[in-house]
């Protein structure tokens, strides 16, 4: 093999290295899709406390109740995020309902979301109720109890109650049966309290809460 042929062979292979050199740096300087880096596993699941649903019986509150909360105490073993409360409404047939929905710490009654939740509840029958944080919401490991106040109504309608533990069964019943925010029962234990200063008080029963979110591991 001459010199000339030598030069050649050798110019030859220079470019082919050069040519795969290049495209391997193409590749390698590829954009990167865009990826969300989170520090934990995370998986979608339901905090639910309703038990058995009891066919035909109802949690009936009527507008001389305002302060009254029910819920469902809850225990939590890992981090879980909070993404809405859901509850089912049989009927309303008071005007202008505000509930409130508020997550404490069992024991301490410490309330965990920074702004409450308040809900305006239209009248009429058979409503589904999702309420949403406004903010994030991080429960860590413990027990907690969520709650469902009757914050508001009319005034004039609360006025029409204001004398109604004198009244008889026959009345009480009347004035229910067109003034009553209706809830589905459900048989495991929950929990109830008359007014914000008063201390949660254990029920039979409990209204079928449902706490939706994501497991953080």
């Amino acid at each position: 093999m001459n010199r000339t042929t030598l030069t050649i062979i050798m110019l030859l292979s220079l470019a082919i290295t050069t040519t795969r050199s290049s495209a391997q740096d193409t590749a390698d300087t590829k954009p990167l899709q865009e990826v969300v880096v989170t520090g934990s596993k995370q998986k979608n699941k339901t905090l639910s406390n309703r038990g058995t649903r009891i066919l035909g019986a109802i949690s009936t509150l009527t507008p001389n109740k305002v302060g009254y909360e029910v819920g469902s105490a809850l225990s939590v073993k890992h981090p879980f995020e909070v993404e809405e409360i859901e509850f089912f409404i049989i009927s309303n047939s008071i005007r202008n309902v505000k509930l409130q929905v508020a997550i404490y710490r069992d024991g301490t009654f410490t309330e965990v979301l920074g702004h409450p939740i308040v809900v305006d509840i239209p009248e009429g029958n058979r409503q589904r109720i999702v309420a949403t944080p406004a903010e994030r919401t991080l429960l860590e490991p413990g027990d907690y109890i969520v709650a469902i106040g009757f914050a508001d109504c009319d005034e004039k309608t609360q006025q029409q109650w204001v004398n109604s533990d004198q009244w008889d069964g026959q009345k009480r019943y009347m004035m229910a049966t067109q003034q009553s925010l209706q809830f589905p029962l459900y048989l495991k234990a929950g929990q109830i309290r008359s007014n914000p200063d008063d201390a949660f008080e254990k029920s039979p029963t409990n209204i079928g809460l449902k706490i939706k979110g994501r497991v953080l591991k």
